[in-house]
């Protein structure tokens, strides 16, 4: 799947998404499959059967627990990822939860995003949001932009914050520089490295 047209379906996905988040919405996920690609909708979707190709999938609630091939085009009130994904992730959403090996980048954004120490990003990450938190190890660049960011996980290169307020954990290895912009001053615990 190219970039550009998933970045096109995750816009496409935010503009039809509104009707899927009330409360009264309980139709059950419907979707189809066109080759080994997967689109799945709904007031709640779960996968949980390996996808082969890329995953198209928006609702309330989104849970991804089966392993996802290629790409993996997000959008709902809540997304969770706890299978590994072969390729990129792209996610937006009120709460997202990414806890699963990405084989790609990441490009995501939402009132309150979560990498979870079970979380490996073998590429970039972009990321926007409320409150980010990072737990998850990052094999490329970290750019993120937030309210509150934390940084608690080791970023083999540079990372950009722009934020109100960023903090370093005690497991935060960044390999690269950090530059930052922030409204409060660096909270940085003694046991953070910054090597650039």
């Amino acid at each position: 799947m190219s970039k550009p047209l998933a970045i096109w379906i995750v816009g496409l996905a935010l503009v039809l998404l509104p009707p899927c988040l009330r409360a009264d919405d309980v139709k059950p996920a419907t979707g189809r499959g066109i080759g080994v690609d997967q689109f799945v909708f709904g007031g709640s979707v779960r996968i949980d059967r390996p996808v082969p190709g890329a995953l198209i999938a928006a609702g309330g609630n989104v849970d991804v627990d089966a392993p996802v091939s290629g790409d993996a085009v997000l959008a709902g009130g809540n997304l969770h990822v706890s299978a590994a994904v072969g390729q990129d992730l792209y996610a937006a959403g009120g709460r997202l939860v990414v806890d699963a090996p990405i084989g790609g980048n990441v490009r995501i954004g939402g009132g309150q995003v979560e990498f979870g120490p079970k979380g490996a990003v073998a590429g970039n990450i972009a990321v926007g949001g409320g409150q980010v938190s990072l737990r998850s190890t990052v094999k490329g660049s970290v750019r993120v932009g937030g309210g509150r960011v934390l940084i608690d996980a080791p970023v083999d290169g540079d990372v950009e914050s722009a934020a109100g307020h960023l903090a370093l954990g005690p497991s935060a290895r960044i390999g690269g520089a950090l530059r930052y912009r922030s409204g409060e001053a660096l909270e940085r615990d003694p046991a953070a490295q910054v090597a650039g």
